[in-house]
């Protein structure tokens, strides 16, 4: 529908508009939810598990957020949203905000230990933990080889509540609820995890209301928060780094300010911090594409929860150091760096390819419209060197090229040069690619092409028989151009590269292709 908002919002360009249809590309994109957040039409959505998903486990156990405390204003506690979680179902209710505290230790007291490690990086945020793995794999030394409080909830607590209460591990299911489609990926998909351990994340918004709902009337007869204002903090931007208490630290939020300071980090500029808490979403998790409430009204609610419960940690530092010592806080093994795709395996391809994205930019108008369906002139470059998109698709070059040939009163397109601007392939007949097109005929009746085509003309067909071959021959048409993706037959090719007939193969229908080809001018 011409719609590129997503197109123009992504911070990875990892999205393209080809044939009026949006894609995602995996090898580039971070989940960090940003062509979610921003779509008018609501075309995106964010994969999660939904609450059926529950009844796959004998015994359900949910780990929150402590954003997820900021989204039901400044009266309901933290203790009460826990209370709700239980209230729904769950059979246990892990205070997610206690084991930030536990984490926050755990990565302070191994600073400590390692005071080589500077700035060691907060491994929490997984969009980040992409974002370094692929544009900055130098710094994943740097990372800290904590589990995220997500992961560890749910690698131990599964464990120690299957043994308090007899349950079996397999029984076990732990949710994280989370404000981050980031999140959502990493259960399943995590760059540094063999074992995520967590067993699906159910969004703020899915758990909204059937909570809003179970606060009604709810009676405070447990008290399930463990947690002081220090847990609570880790739902915004700076709770981490305020929890580290290393020397100096630093809180960045929001892609173009983590992009920022990654890479004064890459140039060794700020070796004189301890610790870097980065996070994906504007005010941390508070921003996240999938909460409910207003991240302003969000971090005013966090704050007064700080207020109210203090700034000061509630765990056991000795206890810290102990599980400290025995791996429990630790994960083995490096991350693996996931690098951008080169334009080429073999340098001097790269460097060739290079050289010609440099000269198709030179006429490229530089505007980043969007109207190619890539995001801009820079990346619609290298696509089309890529094989990814046609010329053509470029309106600028298109008109341009259409007002050369109107001047010059004939069309000086060749075979050749049509397959290159539109991206088709060559299916046979490679040696007559040189022929002059002078117009195109669409038909998939043979008698009405003998009528009606004029010779020079190229043939849109979803025809793939030998009888394709001899009417074009005897019509003296430029070309064959299959339509759809269809093959010509092994026999249709062979007489096809014996007549010198170039057949061509499109992955469009007739429509589209015809536009293409009237906006080169034919």
């Amino acid at each position: 529908m011409g719609c590129v908002v997503c197109l123009k919002a992504c911070p990875m360009k990892a999205i393209r508009v080809r044939r009026g249809v949006a894609t995602i590309l995996p090898e580039l994109c971070l989940n960090c939810g940003q062509c979610y957040r921003v779509c008018p039409h609501r075309a995106v959505r964010c994969h999660t598990n939904n609450f059926r998903e529950l009844l796959a486990f004998r015994h359900k156990v949910a780990a929150a957020s402590p954003a997820l405390f900021s989204q039901f204003g400044y009266d309901v506690t933290p203790n009460q949203v826990l209370l709700g979680l239980k209230r729904m179902g769950f059979d246990e209710v892990v205070d997610l905000g206690w084991v930030c505290e536990m984490t926050s230790g755990a990565m302070e007291e191994y600073l400590l230990d390692h005071p080589a490690l500077r700035p060691g990086i907060s491994p929490v945020c997984p969009a980040v933990m992409r974002l370094i793995a692929r544009r900055y794999p130098s710094l994943l030394a740097n990372v800290l080889p904590i589990w995220p409080p997500r992961v560890l909830a749910s690698r131990n607590f599964k464990a120690l509540l299957s043994k308090r209460h007899g349950w079996t591990p397999e029984e076990v299911g732990v949710f994280h609820i989370a404000p981050c489609a980031a999140k959502m990926v990493s259960a399943e998909d995590p760059i540094a995890l063999d074992q995520p351990h967590v067993d699906g994340v159910i969004s703020f918004r899915q758990v909204y209301g059937p909570l809003l709902h179970a606060l009604k009337g709810l009676k405070e007869d447990a008290t399930l928060q463990k947690c002081s204002g220090a847990g609570i903090a880790w739902g915004m931007s700076g709770g981490q780094a305020q929890g580290v208490d290393v020397g100096h630290t630093m809180a960045v939020a929001g892609f173009e300010e983590v992009v920022r300071i990654l890479e004064m980090l890459e140039a060794g500029r700020l070796n004189d911090l301890s610790f870097v808490e980065a996070l994906m979403c504007p005010d941390g998790c508070l921003g996240g594409p999938l909460t409910v409430e207003n991240r302003y009204r969000a971090k005013s609610v966090t704050l007064h929860h700080i207020r109210r419960y203090g700034t000061l940690s509630r765990v056991n530092r000795a206890k810290i150091r102990g599980m400290l010592d025995e791996g429990v806080f630790e994960w083995k093994g490096a991350l693996a760096a996931k690098p951008l795709p080169p334009l080429d395996e073999d340098k001097a391809q790269a460097i060739a390819k290079m050289k010609r994205v440099q000269a198709l930019l030179a006429i490229l108008p530089g505007g980043e419209c969007g109207a190619c369906g890539s995001p801009d002139c820079q990346t619609f470059a290298v696509d089309v060197v890529l094989g990814h998109a046609p010329e053509s698709d470029c309106p600028f070059i298109t008109e341009r090229h259409r007002a050369q040939w109107a001047r010059s009163g004939r069309s000086p397109m060749t075979v050749k040069d049509i397959a290159e601007h539109l991206g088709l392939t060559v299916a046979a007949g490679a040696k007559g690619l040189e022929r002059p097109a002078q117009g195109a005929y669409i038909s998939d009746l043979l008698s009405d092409v003998m009528a009606g085509a004029k010779p020079g003309m190229l043939w849109m067909t979803i025809q793939t028989h030998q009888n394709v071959v001899a009417v074009a021959v005897l019509k003296e048409l430029a070309a064959v151009l299959l339509l759809g993706g269809r093959q010509p037959a092994d026999d249709t090719r062979d007489k096809a590269e014996a007549e010198g007939l170039p057949i061509l193969v499109s992955e469009e229908h007739a429509f589209e292709l015809a536009g293409k080809l009237h906006a080169l001018g034919l």
